[in-house]
């Protein structure tokens, strides 16, 4: 009886084992994630149908191998490090590899597993292919943000400079012009006085001469003459009143003549207003500019050992070149006027060691005399604009420019000078100028020591260039 009873309880007991054992089966192959068991030797012994649905293996051709088999050829190393530390802790959870598919697509996977020495280890693996393609939108997409953002603010920041340029360019040019319609009307104002000055300077000239003759025949014949008249003539000195007469009638000539040069360089000059293209003569505009400056190129305090900035002029045979005079002028105004600064910096060098003998004094400066020299060439093709084009070199022989100066030099609001003394606005207009306004060419070469030399090379006739 008691045997019988212990027959039943152990059927039972097999039965409530395989429906335990059903039902945890059919849990387990219902699940979408990977479940797998391992022998101590890291095969598969069990793998769940989502192995299949998930990687396109035969399970039971998938049985008896090992995990990295199935691991791309981009994880196997790292894979093969999990497997050690699976054996050290025991346990890995959370841990992303890609898989090969059948079909040779990557697949990911989250790892969570356990081990033991002593037995069977298991785990589980998640599909993570979904989320790891979002992520990896996700990432393109803020890369291409950022990109976009970056190219946003670079092109919000150089407009903001060009509108700052274009602002600045527009107060210097009105400034400009507001400077040239005050020297036009200025030397307008000027010219008429002195052209009456000049003009009776000539007739005083010949009445002072009739006058003076007359006077001589009245000396040389003095026995008719009163004697009242006989002792104002003794008593005048005559011959040194008829010398000096002379000469500060001379003088007077030469002042006026010069007056009407600086009038007429100035009128040349303000044609600042002009909006057209028209043929000038680029000489005229060197030499007016150069006019204007005469004071700085004049040694007036006495303040340098040499007698002022020598200037050489070496001038082709030119055409009339089409251009805007008045921004040339500009230009040839910037330039000309920054190699002045160049070579008074220099020439407060020379005189401060004047005299001196230091280590760090040159000798050379002790003969040194500052110059500009400015060269005009016609060049009937040239290689770079394709066309017959004006060269201009302004070369001074000053301290010289660093390359890390000479690669800024254009650049806007960029300056060497002390605060107050320049814009950095000089150049960059100049540059804007030749390169946009007449189409040619402006470069800088400079020589730490040996001076600076700006070249500018405009075509001749604008009506080829697209405008």
């Amino acid at each position: 009886m008691t045997n019988e009873l212990n027959t039943q309880i152990h059927y039972r007991l097999i039965e409530k084992l395989s429906e335990s054992e059903r039902r945890y089966r059919e849990l387990v192959e219902s699940l979408r994630e990977i479940v797998f068991k391992c022998d101590p030797s890291g095969c598969f012994t069990f793998l769940n149908r989502a192995w299949t649905e998930t990687l396109g293996y035969n399970i039971a051709e998938s049985l008896s191998q090992p995990l990295s088999n199935f691991l791309a050829p981009e994880d196997l190393a790292r894979g093969q490090q999990l497997l050690d530390q699976l054996q050290k802790q025991q346990v890995v959870i959370g841990q992303e590899l890609r898989f090969q598919h059948q079909s040779g697509v990557i697949v990911w996977l989250e790892l969570s597993a356990y081990s033991s020495n002593q037995s069977e280890g298991g785990g589980s693996l998640t599909n993570i292919t979904d989320r790891k393609l979002a992520e990896a939108a996700l990432q393109e997409v803020n890369e291409v943000l950022e990109i976009r953002v970056e190219q946003r603010t670079a092109e919000l920041k150089k407009a903001l400079q060009d509108l700052h340029r274009t602002q600045t360019q527009l107060v210097q040019n009105e400034k400009m012009s507001s400077l040239g319609q005050l020297v036009a009307g200025v030397a307008h104002e000027i010219n008429n006085p002195v052209n009456f000055i000049h003009g009776n300077l000539t007739y005083a000239t010949q009445y002072v001469s009739d006058l003076l003759k007359a006077i001589a025949l009245y000396q040389k014949h003095s026995t008719g003459i009163a004697d009242e008249v006989r002792a104002e003539l003794e008593g005048l000195d005559l011959d040194f009143l008829t010398q000096d007469l002379t000469k500060l009638l001379t003088s007077m000539k030469v002042g006026s003549d010069r007056i009407r040069q600086i009038v007429l360089s100035l009128r040349n000059f303000s044609r600042l207003d002009e909006a057209e293209f028209k043929a000038v003569n680029i000489h005229e505009g060197i030499d007016s500019t150069l006019m204007i400056l005469q004071h700085r190129l004049k040694d007036q305090n006495n303040q340098n050992h040499n007698s002022g900035i020598q200037v050489i002029k070496k001038y082709d045979k030119l055409p009339m070149v089409e251009c805007y005079a008045g921004q040339l002028n500009q230009v040839f105004m910037n330039l000309l006027t920054n190699a002045i600064d160049a070579l008074e910096e220099l020439s407060c060098i020379a005189n401060k060691n004047l005299g001196k003998e230091t280590t760090h004094s040159k000798p050379q400066l002790a003969d040194w005399q500052p110059t500009i020299t400015i060269v005009t060439e016609l060049k009937e093709a040239d290689p770079l604009l394709g066309l017959a084009v004006v060269m201009i070199r302004i070369k001074d022989n000053g301290v010289g420019m660093a390359q890390e100066v000479i690669d800024r030099i254009f650049e806007p609001f960029f300056t060497t000078k002390p605060v107050g003394k320049g814009t950095g606005m000089g150049l960059s207009i100049s540059y804007q100028i030749i390169t946009e306004r007449h189409g040619g060419i402006l470069r800088c070469l400079s020589t730490i020591g040996q001076g600076t030399e700006f070249l500018i090379q405009i075509p001749i006739s604008q009506s080829s260039i697209s405008q």
